[in-house]
């Protein structure tokens, strides 16, 4: 079964809603029509006349079905190395700003959470919230020290709302690999295993306390860089209570001096270099509302319910690849990319290589201020992408992360120069792994795995003669591309069966009709009568069953 009983309504709406867009086809090959309402019919005057391309029409049914699927499409625009730039360009102008719930309910879940009642806690609190999303809204308030706080609410049901379309979709990505082949190559079932993981952090308000507690732990001590304090007491998995932070928008500094502006983008650029190449940890929505400037010139992090991880083996990849982007240096390049890329069954090297020294020509001879790192990286993944190669996703976040900091970066300092500020940054970490400690380290690691490896190789060897020997060892063959073989069989030899019983019912009233035997039924035998009926009821059944499928 495709669903679970009880998200049958929202199993039909979501599937109502693919159809009226266009989507009516998909839904056929998955064999869900006749969960449609009024089934096949549906089609016939349901389908909305949309002039538009498919990927304006997929965006439509995300905005329609609510929060999960306009999250799904958020994360979906991430995926620059399996979507084509179309779907992109669509999914990024997704919105999920609602209309604020009443402030009362955040106030009884406030103190169904933490145990106490907004007024024991807070010396004041605002109802009407300071901002809304399809997840939290958030509150300004104040403790009873006077300190402004601000207090992130999560809206009522939206864990239940979200479990029961997960699940939906799990279902709808199994469904897609088994029926629809060509879908295997964007993985459907992992994207929706990936975006189970990313709304279930963003939705245990938790793990995001402890993001910015780490994110603050990093930046102690800098004169650059603020980030609000976490109120630990007040905080729970729905709750979140930090500290409250006034300030402008980095895009809203228009009457700033020049000067003052320069050093900011530097600030800034530097803040992000410093998470990329030293934390390993960086903040992934860095739109211009989750950074301020403090009235002290300070830049002001907020929100970390999306936050990215670098291992220090992808931050060194990133750094030698930057390195080697500028030396021109195209087979490192490459080494790089099929490195911390997911490859495809066929992955033709000279081709993606040819492909992307064109790209590097090109882009290097534009001035160093113009160099763009985050369109740099935009254009490997989409170069990958014809090559069958994927990026994961932390990858993905760091691009789309940089590409917003470098479009405030340019707003604050046009002439910025980006490659400069990089290059140190890069050039300590390559650095770094050349030191006599680090290369100490990793020669003593790979001694352990090799030393392992040999425990390991007599062992693996013992148990496959001994399977040779009692004949256990064998071949497993699976085959690919034949699940919609197997369903017309199916269906197939279940059709030929009723039609035996509906034959065999037939000639045995015909037998029963020439007899006598009573009782009687308008003067023919009453069991030959009631078989007749019988069968040209499952007859007529079997017809219409044929003429709705659409293969008479």
């Amino acid at each position: 079964m495709p669903f679970i009983y009880k998200d049958i309504g929202r199993f039909r709406q979501i599937l109502a809603v693919l159809a009226r867009y266009g989507f009516g086809h998909l839904v056929e090959r998955l064999r869900l029509a006749k969960w449609l309402p009024f089934g096949r019919r549906f089609f016939r005057f349901k389908r909305l006349r949309i002039p538009s391309t498919p990927a304006v029409r997929f965006r439509h049914v995300l905005e329609e079905l609510g929060t999960t699927f306009i999250k799904f499409g958020q994360v979906l625009s991430l995926r620059r190395d399996i979507l084509p730039e179309e779907f992109i360009v669509e999914l990024q102008r997704l919105q999920d700003t609602v209309p604020p719930f009443p402030g009362t309910e955040a106030k009884e879940l406030i103190k169904k959470d933490l145990g106490r009642s907004v007024e024991d806690i807070f010396l004041s609190f605002n109802e009407d919230p300071m901002a809304a999303a399809s997840i939290a809204q958030v509150h300004l308030a104040k403790l009873p020290d006077g300190q402004e706080v601000v207090v992130k609410v999560q809206r009522p049901g939206i864990h239940q709302q979200v479990e029961t379309d997960v699940r939906i979709l799990e279902n709808l990505a199994k469904l897609l690999v088994r029926y629809v082949p060509e879908s295997r190559l964007y993985d459907p079932i992992g994207l929706v295993e990936e975006f189970r993981k990313t709304i279930s952090k963003e939705m245990d308000f938790k793990i995001e306390l402890r993001s910015a507690e780490r994110f603050r732990a990093n930046f102690a001590g800098s004169r650059t860089v603020f980030v609000p304090g976490v109120i630990k007491e007040l905080c729970s998995k729905e709750v979140l209570t930090m500290e409250c932070s006034h300030g402008k928008k980095v895009t809203e500094l228009d009457d700033l001096l020049l000067s003052k502006k320069k050093v900011l983008a530097k600030n800034l650029t530097d803040a992000y270099l410093k998470q990329i190449f030293e934390d390993g940890f960086f903040h992934a929505d860095p739109h211009p509302g989750n950074i301020f400037v403090l009235d002290d010139g300070r830049l002001c992090f907020h929100d970390f319910g999306m936050m990215g991880s670098l291992s220090q083996e992808m931050m060194e990849d990133i750094a030698d690849w930057f390195i080697a982007f500028l030396d021109k240096d195209i087979d490192r390049i490459v080494d790089i990319y099929l490195k911390v890329g997911i490859l495809g069954e066929e992955v033709n090297r000279n081709a993606f290589e040819r492909d992307l020294a064109e790209f590097v020509e090109d882009y290097y001879n534009l001035p160093l201020t113009e160099f763009s790192f985050a369109e740099v990286m935009e254009n490997s993944i989409r170069i990958g992408r014809r090559h069958h190669i994927r990026v994961i996703s932390s990858l993905l976040l760091l691009g789309k992360a940089f590409m917003t900091v470098e479009y405030m970066v340019r707003t604050l300092d046009p002439e910025f120069n980006l490659v400069e500020s990089m290059r140190p940054y890069a050039s300590t970490l390559i650095n770094r792994r050349l030191g006599p400690r680090r290369i100490a380290r990793d020669l003593i690691k790979s001694l352990m795995d090799l030393q392992s490896l040999s425990r390991e190789i007599p062992r693996a060897l013992q148990v496959l003669i001994q399977d040779t020997k009692e004949r256990k060892a064998g071949y497993k063959l699976r085959h690919e591309g034949l699940e919609d073989m197997e369903g017309h069989i199916d269906r197939a030899g279940n059709r030929l069966a009723f039609a035996l019983v509906v034959a065999s019912i037939v000639i045995g009233s015909s037998i029963i009709m020439q007899t006598h035997m009573e009782p009687m039924l308008f003067g023919y035998p009453a069991i030959g009568v009631i078989g007749y009926l019988v069968t040209g009821f499952l007859g007529l059944w079997l017809v219409w069953a044929i003429l709705r499928s659409g293969r008479l």
